[in-house]
């Protein structure tokens, strides 16, 4: 079979050994990772922030992440800053959202890869700071449709945005999106406020469609704490009744009791149900 040749006569083969990518201007491309977890005694989510030490944005709190390498995904490198961020790893990790904005980073042109992490409530680790971050942090998160905060009573840090609902036309159908706006001292670096944003949104919007929240809650859990994981996601209360019926084929009862984080009284402990293909 013959070797099909373009315009100028040229194998693959050949185009690629005169090919030179210095000819054209290439964006770098970084990670970022919005780590979930709800807090000890289940009243939030909390997210971790590092506070960077050097340009641009020194000082400012952000999310954890940093550039792929050449040899990587985007996967690998966000499984990779993780472990060497957080000592985090083996935890439901998914893409989110590419950042794109031709001024997003005042160094050069950078293209960002978001992900969302979830981690269950009984891996309460410590934040630790690696070796370009001045500080790190768990932040608690306050989500309404009007705001959202992260603040650190340890740290004394309120990060505080008001959320503005704007229209945008794509094709025929008018799409409304909200826009975060700082109103606080302390801001997030980057673009990390609209990261925020649309993984709480997409977290909204995926617990009704999968059994992502059970990542949140340990491998044994009670009804009562899986329930106030859900609302506190969901920012709205649920009937324990009508929780139950659907989560009824989802979960395995493993026929004792514990006390749950969010009640006085005992209740029976489950386990997630492995759902079949």
């Amino acid at each position: 079979m013959l070797e099909k040749r373009n315009a100028d006569g040229l194998t693959e083969e050949e185009f690629l050994k005169a090919y030179r990518p210095g000819d054209y201007e290439r964006p770098s491309v970084t990670v970022d990772i919005l780590l979930l977890r709800m807090k000890k005694d289940l009243s939030c989510l909390q997210t971790l922030l590092i506070r960077r030490k050097n340009h641009p944005y020194i000082g400012c709190w952000a999310l954890p992440g940093g550039f792929i390498e050449m040899d990587e995904s985007a996967y690998e490198s966000a499984c990779r800053e993780l472990k060497e961020e957080t000592g985090i790893e083996g935890i439901y990790l998914e893409q989110l959202y590419t950042m794109n904005q031709p001024d997003r980073d005042p160094r050069m042109r950078v293209i960002d890869i978001s992900y969302t992490g979830l981690i269950p409530y009984d891996d309460q680790k410590e934040a630790e700071a690696g070796d370009d971050a001045e500080d790190a942090g768990w932040f608690d998160i306050s989500f309404t449709k009007e705001r959202i905060r992260l603040s650190s009573s340890e740290k004394n840090v309120s990060i505080e945005y008001a959320l503005t609902e704007k229209a945008f036309q794509n094709g025929i159908i008018v799409v409304r999106n909200y826009v975060p706006e700082s109103v606080s001292e302390d801001r997030l670096a980057f673009d990390h406020s609209e990261i925020v944003l649309e993984g709480l949104m997409k977290l909204r919007n995926k617990v009704l469609l999968s059994d992502c929240a059970f990542n949140l809650v340990p491998k044994e859990f009670t009804l009562p704490d899986l329930q106030k994981v859900y609302e506190i996601i969901l920012g709205t209360d649920l009937y324990k009744a009508n929780f139950r019926d659907k989560m009824a084929s989802k979960v395995e009862a493993l026929h004792y009791v514990a006390k749950p984080i969010s009640g006085n009284r005992v209740a029976n402990v489950y386990k997630y149900k492995e759902q079949q293909a």
